[in-house]
């Protein structure tokens, strides 16, 4: 039981990272937001979202795979655009 508060934890820091790091960057002139940091930052806060909200058992099996699925078509399918 332990382990996956662990886990959550985990992943509310990449979350906070992941959103602190582009917007520090951002404030800091080392980043523009493009399509490519708003992609980043969807999948920063989205998955591990997802992780920790399956974990709690607030989202089903089946939710969890369609929920991930469609990040992985959001992203891969937004790299050929704007390639």
């Amino acid at each position: 039981m332990a382990w996956r508060y662990l886990v959550e934890i985990v992943a509310v820091l990449i979350m906070l990272g992941g959103v602190g790091g582009i917007f520090y960057g951002v404030f800091k002139g080392t980043i523009t937001l493009s399509v490519r940091t708003l992609q980043f930052l969807a999948i920063a806060i989205v998955v591990p979202a997802v992780l920790i909200l399956s974990l709690e058992r607030s989202l089903g099996n089946e939710s969890t795979a369609a929920l991930l699925g469609a990040m992985v078509g959001y992203v891969l399918a937004g790299g050929a655009k704007n390639d």
